[in-house]
């Protein structure tokens, strides 16, 4: 009997799975095409936009030791932030286009004034940056994430050995995408009754693993507005892993 119910459960979801699919599909072919962007710039943007920078250098010894690791701390937390659901990461090529018209380098941005300049013309909430010291066979590593608009910064840190410096980098890295999606939670959290809002709020589920509560919110999403793509995917790759 227990397994007969089980079974029962198991096929009542999988038709409920195809019936969602299937609801995809037809809010896929209902969408009107897309109309022009005609809201005004200075909207609240509808998603997180993240930029980070290279970190500075203060070690103490040969510069040739730990040269170029501010380039590899960066890199490690671009990609562990980039294809999060909800979170944009600004391209490298992007932030060095403004610097140069800003004719400054990022170790040149040492002022709090500099640095929101450069978050706000890149259009970016964050900003991440940071500096690493070594003094011998030890280094320790200082992450920053600053909130472009009100200037609020937070401070991440990571110390040990010179010789474990792939382990920490990989630490560090995910310190900071831990904050930052936080960050982004938050951010949702803020979104309007709209359909961006509901999606947002459903990437947010989807970050902490409560898939059910996601779906409901992309299914929101997608009956406020069919043109919502990033809510179909999502909900698509959702339903789709639950029936592998």
């Amino acid at each position: 009997m227990q397994r007969s119910n089980l079974q029962y459960s198991n096929f009542s979801r999988t038709l409920t799975i195809i019936a969602l699919l299937s609801w995809l599909g037809a809010c896929a072919s209902k969408a009107p095409s897309q109309a022009p962007d005609l809201r005004p710039a200075t909207e609240k943007p509808e998603i997180l936009t993240v930029a980070v920078l290279d970190f500075e250098n203060n070690s103490i010894g040969p510069a040739s030791v730990t040269s170029g690791l501010g380039q590899v701390f960066a890199d490690r937390i671009f990609e562990r932030l980039s294809g999060q659901p909800g979170i944009i990461v600004v391209d490298r090529e992007s932030i060095e286009k403004i610097l140069e018209e800003l004719s400054l380098s990022s170790q040149g941005l040492t002022e709090a004034e500099g640095r929101l300049r450069l978050g706000k013309l890149l259009g970016a909430q964050y900003l991440i940056f940071g500096s690493y010291m070594s003094i011998g066979e030890a280094i320790r590593i200082d992450a920053r994430v600053i909130e472009v608009e009100r200037g609020t910064v937070e401070g991440i840190a990571q110390e040990g050995m010179l010789s474990d410096r792939q382990q920490l980098t990989m630490a560090l890295s995910e310190k900071v995408a831990d904050k930052l999606f936080d960050k982004a939670s938050a951010f949702a959290a803020q979104m309007p009754e709209s359909s961006q809002g509901h999606f947002q709020r459903g990437l947010s589920f989807e970050r902490k693993n409560k898939l059910d509560k996601a779906l409901k919110y992309y299914q929101k999403a997608l009956a406020l507005d069919p043109q919502n793509q990033g809510a179909r995917d999502r909900m698509e790759a959702l339903l789709l892993k639950e029936m592998e």
